[in-house]
């Protein structure tokens, strides 16, 4: 036997104690492991006697972690989840990652990117739903819930994705038959379009603008039909350029007067319970794609011809 296998303790009990603070029962632990919720106690005082420390206690009738025991379980679980990643990268079977998106990040962010992400994570499954917390909308439990918000996220690790200032921009058409936009204080209200999670004001304030939020005509409660709308020639929106590439390089979209940009309430954050941000996986995934977002090469093109047609009318 190895110097470091004698310093190991037995997996069996490890998987015990994971499970034990997890499922906080130890009946369900052992139906979990396929053994007798005598065994699940025996395992645990076997790794109590190896580690010399004592991981659970009693409060209130309840069974629970001593400082020491979560202190020991953050380790645990990062080391069964590591060999829990690099076991399944050598293997043909994929370990599954569950990935829960608003709408308009998944279409404009984590779609455009589905084949960087099957190069840089070839052991993974990844699967992509849909949720909008904002308006009520949740998809099933997620390892990395992807949220439009404030990122006030309690009891979740939060990690800021994609931060992006706004401007307002229109279909060039649009921009020439209501133009010209020379100044911000040309803007009308009956043609600026609406969203109820990404209000004007922030721009109204960078543009030196006094105005309330406008009363116009169509309101939307999701940023990329915002963007939509605007490259239907509906109006003027704001978005994130980053979002509406697609626009730009096709010519529906201009940027009205680009030198003012404004940073709106709201971001995208990447957020996962803390026993999920340990998994490698998970950590390595947010990380890749903060990063990618981030990447000058992966930055978006704001449109030059269309955006003069727009600015002069």
């Amino acid at each position: 036997m190895s110097a470091i296998s004698t310093r190991l303790p037995p997996i069996h009990c490890l998987l015990a104690f994971e499970a034990r603070a997890r499922l906080k029962s130890g009946v369900l632990v052992a139906k979990e492991l396929n053994i007798t919720p005598s065994a699940v106690t025996h395992r645990i005082r076997q790794l109590e006697g190896f580690t010399s420390l004592t991981l659970f206690t009693k409060v209130g009738g309840n069974v629970v972690l001593t400082p020491d025991g979560q202190s020991y379980l953050e380790t645990v679980r990062g080391a069964l989840y590591a060999l829990s990643y690099f076991s399944a990268r050598a293997r043909p079977e994929k370990l599954r990652l569950r990935l829960s998106s608003p709408p308009t990040f998944a279409a404009r962010i984590l779609i455009p990117r589905l084949e960087k992400i099957r190069i840089q994570f070839p052991a993974l499954q990844i699967d992509i739903q849909l949720s909008v917390p904002l308006i009520g909308a949740k998809a099933e439990p997620a390892d990395i819930d992807f949220r439009f918000g404030d990122g006030n996220y309690p009891g979740r690790t939060v990690i800021k994705v994609l931060d992006e200032k706004v401007v307002a921009v229109c279909h060039p058409e649009f921009a020439q038959k209501h133009g010209p936009f020379k100044r911000s204080s040309d803007l009308r209200s009956e043609h600026l379009l609406r969203c109820s999670i990404d209000p004007w004001r922030p721009w109204f304030l960078a543009a030196g603008l006094d105005w309330s939020e406008p009363d116009s005509t169509f309101a939307f409660s999701d940023v990329g039909l915002f963007a939509d709308a605007a490259a239907h020639q509906a109006g003027i929106g704001l978005v994130r350029p980053s979002l509406v590439q697609e626009y730009f390089d096709s010519g529906r979209l201009c940027v009205l007067l680009p030198s003012i940009m404004a940073a709106p309430y709201y971001a995208y954050y990447a957020t996962c319970t803390p026993e999920s941000h340990q998994r490698p996986d998970v950590e390595q995934f947010i990380q890749w794609l903060a990063q990618d977002l981030y990447d000058p090469g992966s930055r978006y093109r704001m449109p030059k011809k269309p955006l003069r047609k727009a600015s002069v009318g």
